[in-house]
């Protein structure tokens, strides 16, 4: 089974009373990490929250729905960048946070197959130790593959990695399923259905053309460039590419809702992340609250694939959800969910 390794615990003063298991290694403050010697630990990494500003509210963008900040999008870009090599969140709670969002700290990490560089106190230990030892038995979720309604083609490095980044994060933030593929790799894309080039290399058009013909749709910048191809498309977007929330926005609109794999109604401060297992039988919709107390009544979520079963599973209970039918996947209202939940889906 996939292990999460290392699983680091950063500590000053007293470590926290009996066994530290699943945590296998220890940093003191100051001292550096010598035992993450091989570990990527991005730089930038925030403390995850929603974005509150100086009168105290929440930030929140054009669509209404709050800013986040969040780390997803970066562990997965380290993953991607460097497939096998472990990732470390190496973000310190600021002043006053409250205990659950150590909680928070922990299983966002860990739900995009990374781990935090735990800091405790008395308080927040139990917390997220249980968090931890969750992720650890559901370890094989680490290597299952994302559900995707587009593949995100970036350099993510150099010229590409504002563009890149960026992408990866407002993509995120509107609940689109995503992979990640270098430029030029066109076997990245087997089996997607859209692409979008996050790009400043000129679209090496010839590499591509096989797999548009084939059905594939490719999104890029310039209205010009639009044109049809065998069964497939190029749609040239009239977004400055420059100006990324509209490029962005754009890319959805030219995917169109209908190949949404995943929606969710009245969850504004969650992101999700969306897998399957390799034989497709089984599945899971993570869902991380980054406003950290319990969502409302009445928030839902649409899967476009229509499992069988769905279970929500949270840090410390499970309880069955009926699916519902309905625009040819299911449908899920949800019970409130605080920090985090799992739908777990059976075929």
């Amino acid at each position: 089974m996939p292990q999460f390794h290392p699983l680091p615990l950063r500590w000053t003063g007293t470590l926290p009373a009996g066994d530290l298991a699943p945590l296998n290694c220890l940093y003191g403050g100051g001292a550096g990490m010598p035992a993450l010697t091989g570990a990527q630990i991005p730089k930038g990494a925030q403390w995850p929250s929603v974005r509150v500003n100086k009168r105290g509210g929440a930030e929140a963008g054009p669509t209404g729905a709050p800013w986040l900040n969040a780390n997803g999008w970066l562990i997965r870009r380290a993953r991607h960048l460097e497939p096998g090599k472990p990732v470390v969140i190496d973000a310190q709670p600021p002043a006053g946070a409250r205990p659950g969002s150590y909680v928070l700290a922990a299983v966002e990490a860990m739900t995009y197959g990374a781990a935090w560089a735990v800091t405790h106190t008395p308080e927040t230990w139990p917390g997220v130790r249980g968090a931890i030892q969750f992720f650890t038995a559901h370890a094989e979720w680490r290597e299952w593959a994302p559900v995707a309604a587009l593949t995100v083609v970036s350099d993510f490095t150099g010229d590409d990695e504002f563009l890149g980044d960026e992408f990866l994060n407002l993509l995120t933030r509107r609940q689109v399923g995503l992979r990640l593929a270098a430029p030029g790799n066109v076997a990245a894309l087997q089996g997607a259905g859209a692409a979008v080039w996050a790009s400043k290399k000129p679209v090496p058009y010839a590499q591509y053309m096989g797999w548009i013909r084939s059905g594939g749709t490719l999104i890029v910048q310039g209205e010009a460039n639009s044109r049809t191809e065998g069964k497939g498309r190029v749609i040239g977007r009239a977004e400055e590419w420059d100006d990324v929330y509209a490029a962005v926005t754009g890319t959805h609109l030219a995917m169109t809702r209908r190949t949404d794999v995943l929606r969710l109604w009245n969850a504004g401060s969650f992101n999700s992340f969306y897998q399957a297992a390799p034989d497709g039988r089984r599945g899971v919709a993570h869902l991380v609250n980054y406003a950290g107390n319990r969502s409302s009544d009445d928030t839902s979520i649409w899967l476009s694939k229509p499992w069988k079963k769905a279970t929500l599973t949270t840090l410390d209970k499970q309880t069955p959800l009926k699916p519902m039918a309905t625009n040819g996947g299911i449908e899920l209202s949800l019970p409130p969910v605080g920090v985090y939940a799992a739908i777990e889906l059976e075929a």
